[in-house]
Order: structure tokens, then sequence, then C-alpha cells
């Protein structure tokens, strides 16, 4: 015989497939939106998260509505409790293609340059962490999750590595801006050695005829 809470746990899991199948196509959007320059995938990745927002907040009324009728305990509980936890990460996936979605737009202003081959290797590495995710949630498989996580470092490598390419590249187009910049760092502090130079200059003026010379009016 079925549960009465069955029926309810099934279409949580449902409705949290369904959450994160949409923040997943937000990503894939706003990867098309780097990787093909296409303005209008972004603006459909922006003009969507209003609907992850409200799927959050449903999903949120969901879990409580469930939590206050069935009050479960064990499997139930630590699952919905999960679901709970899942929820907000979901509705940051969104938000994060939203904001990838942004940067591409900035982009589009910009002349046409191709990403580094790290960021497509990134790019592809986070589709497949998106739909292994999917899968090990939607089975509760314990193995795929675990290396999911473990697998996480391997994410952030790739990410510290972009960060380290992209700051080698701002050094070496900025290199001509760079230089004028601490020259003339180098020439203010050689006007304020003069400065320097200038008072103890008057210092010497005060010393042998006892009078400021300072802000002299001439």
């Amino acid at each position: 015989m079925e549960r009465i809470i069955e029926a309810d746990l099934a279409k949580l899991k449902t409705d949290m497939l369904t959450a994160f199948h949409m923040a997943q196509a937000g990503v894939e959007r706003a990867l098309r939106a780097v990787f093909a320059r296409d303005a209008a995938a972004a603006g459909s990745v922006i003009a969507s998260d209003a609907a992850i927002d409200a799927m959050e907040c449903a999903l949120d009324g969901e879990i409580l509505r469930l939590l206050a009728l069935h009050q479960p305990v064990a499997g139930d509980l630590r699952y919905i409790l999960g679901c709970m936890r899942a929820v907000g990460d979901i509705e940051r996936i969104g938000d994060q293609a939203v904001g990838i979605a942004q940067r591409a737009l900035l982009l589009l202003e910009r002349e046409p340059a191709p990403p580094p081959a790290s960021l497509e290797e990134l790019a592809e590495a986070t589709r497949a962490f998106l739909t292994r995710t999917a899968a090990c949630f939607a089975e509760l498989d314990l193995d795929a999750a675990r290396r999911v996580c473990e697998e996480s470092e391997d994410i952030l490598e790739l990410n510290v590595g972009i960060l380290k390419d992209m700051t080698r590249y701002m050094r070496d187009v900025a290199r001509p801006m760079e230089r004028a910049v601490q020259i003339c760092f180098i020439a203010h502090g050689l006007k304020r050695v003069c400065d320097q130079c200038t008072n103890i200059a008057e210092s010497v003026v005060f010393i042998r005829e006892g009078a400021c010379s300072r802000h002299r009016c001439d």
C-alpha cells in the first residue's frame, strides 16, 4: 500500500528537477551567448530569471507544506530537508547564468576575439557537471554524487588556470599603459624630492637671513 506522502514526494522531485533543468537551460543559453556572440540568447537568460525565482518560492512553499502536513521522519525528512537546501543552489545557478549572459552582452560591445581554449574546456566541464548532478539527484545515486563532489577540485583548477592566463594577458596587453603609469609615478616622486630640496633651501635662507622665504611675493 502506497504511503500518503509518496505522491507529494514524487511531485516534489518532479518540481525540483523542473527547476534544475530551467537553470541548466539558462546556463546553456548563456554559454551560447558567450561563444556564439548571441545577444538574443543572453536576453532570454535574463528574461527567464524571474521564472526560476518564482519556482524557488513555489518549492519553498511546497516543502513547508510537506513538513507541516506529514511531519516526516527518517529518510523522508532527510529528502525534504535535502531539497530545501538544494532549492537555493538551483536558484543561484540561475543567477550565475544571468551574470554570464550580462558579461556576454558586454563582450558584444567590443571587437570579436576567440575565447581562450581553457574557457571552452571549463564550459564543457560545467555542462557535464550539470548533467551528472541532475542524474544523481533524480536517482539519489550516492556514488555519482561523491564523484561530483570530488571532481569539484578539477573545476577549481580550471578556474584558477583561467584567472592566471587572463592576468598574464592583461599584463601583456596593458604593458605600454603600465609603463606610462609607472613613469608618471617616477616623475611625481622626483618632483616630490625637488619639493623637499626646496624646503631645505628655504630653511638655509631662514638660517642666514632670519626671515621666512616661503610664499614670498615678488
